[in-house]
């Protein structure tokens, strides 16, 4: 019989902030496999330390890349070094940042599986926006507010026409280029949130310099921008 295959969520960074069942699935597979793209193997690795001390450990290369077929080609041959640690009836559980379902590379490799006929599952973690709100000390929504997660590499005029609160993942890259157009909307940022190398800014004006790739902005909604 083979192995299954879980997609795991670490959470934001913080390891108190991983779940049991996160914790309890790592220390039962047998194998942890991580993205080998740079920072996010080192953190994901950091995060799971003390769950993962004897564990096989697998890089999977996901390079942050545009390339389609070139990003393909690199899931592919993930799904397979795993596919054959499966057939050896081994469990693996692939370790992603915040929750596997929201913007996490693991699952195009979690899909894969599945269509191979594999077992595959998803454990959820806590997702970087909410480590973020609790860091800025604010929800990010209520009452009937809605609230949009949107790549901040997006570059559609509707996001700008979108009622309630925005929230712009993956926007270290873009983050000098895109301040001083919110510089009226009592934008906050957080860098590396709940990590220890965390950075909050109340107000996006308060940013002097490029931020890293973990970085993530809060537009609140008009009603709250009146209201500060």
């Amino acid at each position: 019989m083979s192995g299954k295959f879980y997609a795991v969520g670490l959470g934001p960074g913080d390891p108190q902030l991983l779940t049991m069942k996160a914790i309890n699935v790592m220390k039962d597979c047998h194998v942890i496999a991580v993205p080998r793209s740079g920072a996010a193997e080192n953190v994901a690795l950091k995060i799971a330390g003390d769950f993962i001390l004897d564990k096989e450990i697998l890089e999977c290369d996901m390079p942050m890349i545009k390339d389609k077929e070139e990003l393909n080609r690199c899931h592919e041959r993930s799904a397979d070094a795993i596919s054959e640690i499966l057939e050896q009836g081994k469990d693996v559980a692939f370790l992603t940042l915040g929750d596997p379902a929201i913007y996490s590379t693991v699952m195009y490799v979690h899909r894969k599986l599945a269509q191979r006929g594999y077992q595959t599952a998803m454990v959820p973690g806590v997702p970087s926006f909410c480590g973020a709100a609790a860091s800025l000390n604010t929800s990010l929504c209520e009452r009937e507010e809605m609230l949009h997660i949107i790549p901040a590499t997006y570059k559609g005029s509707q996001a700008e026409e979108l009622e309630g609160t925005k929230v712009l993942m993956k926007s270290g890259k873009t983050i000098m280029k895109i301040k001083d157009q919110l510089a009226d909307k009592k934008a906050m940022m957080v860098e590396c949130a709940t990590m220890e190398n965390e950075k909050v800014y109340q107000d996006l004006k308060e940013l002097r310099e490029q931020s890293s790739y973990f970085s993530l902005i809060v537009i609140p909604s008009e009603d709250r921008q009146k209201e500060s």
